[in-house]
């Protein structure tokens, strides 16, 4: 089979040549609920960026695939779009309870992805980052169906290399599944393609990266921050409210500052996550309810608009304990002007270059440093801000997208065939 477009497809289909079945493995999103409000012509829940799934639908209409797309969003539920199916398939509740069950859970659903792939007689399988233990997949090869992995996630938290016994075994696993089955991997930054050709030593297929994309115009059309010296110096946090995504250092943070330069900042915190509660109690305990704000996800695109325009920086205080991929609410700051001070673990700080200021993971004095520099020194947050406009083009380039790297990996797999 060839994936080629016009003269060369015609003539695949006057030879009755069956188009390119793809079963694609998603991370935890709506992907149903997504297409569902679309096909209504209801405005669906609000993303900053362009979906991965509509990315890599777009492709697979341009090249005349038909995809199977499931996702482990926890409602149950499936829908046909034009010759694609598209399912919310939850994981296990053992996924969730941590220990042996996680890993059961894990590998319960990476089976249920090698079963359906069998059954539906897909000639291809990609899979996320977080599906299952990538081992799992390796059952494929039996069946003789390809695996592309996509990473969203690295492999070990960046600079902290795995130090248990399991996670080292685990990882040993994952190599050789690069080493041996993956027929090619998208990793969505440097360090995750780093990772992965530490793992496997020499990976059996091509190792290529790709970046998130967004709309041109829309984070532009944020308001400027307020010039500095400007008191106070607010900080956003937008993101999953969880602990290993640092939200508990950032009240630390603002203790500290507010106790060395009362009322100089003012922090937001905005998501949603299972430590929501916790946090809000936490900050009441210490008395910061005057200068931390803690509230919901954003609802809609104005309201993303206000809530950016609001901040003179953003923060990404991941902690070791978490594999950060990319952080997209990094890209996100950059691209509506503000600096982003972000955690050693969060690899956006070498995709972004000056306009991410790279604080030591899990040291709360270190971004104290990094914003007391920020809020103090107006020439220094100017030059972070200006060097926005040497990193900004790669998430505007459709050619960078997951769709067209992934269209360009299953067009090298699959041609000749």
């Amino acid at each position: 089979m060839v994936l080629e477009s016009g003269d060369a497809q015609d003539r695949r289909a006057s030879k009755q040549i069956p188009p390119l079945r793809i079963l694609y493995a998603l991370g935890p999103g709506d992907v149903v609920g997504l297409y569902r409000d679309l096909e209504a012509g209801r405005e669906p829940a609000f993303q900053m960026s362009m979906p991965f799934s509509g990315q890599f639908l777009d492709w697979c209409d341009e090249a005349k695939a038909e995809a199977h797309v499931m996702s482990w969003h926890g409602r149950a539920d499936s829908i046909e779009v034009g010759p694609h199916w598209l399912e919310n398939r939850p994981k296990l509740s053992w996924y969730f309870r941590g220990g042996l069950k996680y890993h059961f859970g894990v590998v319960a659903y990476g089976l249920t992805v090698v079963a359906r792939a069998v059954r539906g007689r897909a000639m291809l399988v990609i899979a996320d980052s977080g599906t299952t233990h990538w081992i799992v997949l390796s059952l494929l090869a039996l069946a003789r169906i390809p695996v592309i992995a996509v990473l969203h996630n690295t492999l070990w938290p960046m600079g902290y290399p795995p130090q248990r016994t399991m996670d080292r075994l685990l990882l040993a696993m994952d190599g050789w599944f690069f080493r041996h089955i993956a027929a090619a991997t998208v990793c969505v930054s440097p360090e995750c393609e780093r990772q992965v050709r530490l793992a496997a030593r020499t990976p059996k297929g091509p190792v290529t990266q790709c970046r998130a994309q967004f709309r041109e115009g829309f984070l532009s059309r944020v308001a400027p921050p307020a010039d500095l010296p400007a008191r106070p110096f607010r900080v956003l946090f937008m993101g999953r409210i969880e602990e290993t995504k640092g939200v508990f250092l950032i009240l630390q943070m603002a203790e500290r500052l507010e106790q060395e330069m009362p009322g100089a900042f003012r922090w937001r915190i905005v998501g949603a996550g299972s430590a929501f509660e916790t946090l809000q109690r936490q900050a009441k305990e210490r008395q910061l309810n005057q200068t931390v704000s803690i509230e919901t996800s954003l609802r809609n695109r104005e309201k993303a608009l206000e809530t950016l325009g609001w901040a003179h920086a953003m923060v990404v205080p991941t902690t070791s304990q978490f594999s950060e991929g990319l952080a997209m609410t990094a890209a996100e700051a950059v691209l509506a002007g503000r600096p982003v001070v972000v955690s050693s673990v969060v690899p956006a700080w070498e995709v972004l270059g000056c306009a991410a200021i790279k604080a030591e993971a899990d040291n709360v004095d270190s971004f104290v440093e990094a914003f007391r520099k920020l809020a103090l020194d107006p020439a220094y947050y100017d030059a972070c801000r200006r060097a926005r406009t040497s990193v900004q083009a790669q998430f505007y380039d459709r050619s960078q997208g997951l769709g067209n790297a992934l269209g360009r990996a299953i067009t090298t797999l699959f041609r000749g065939l």
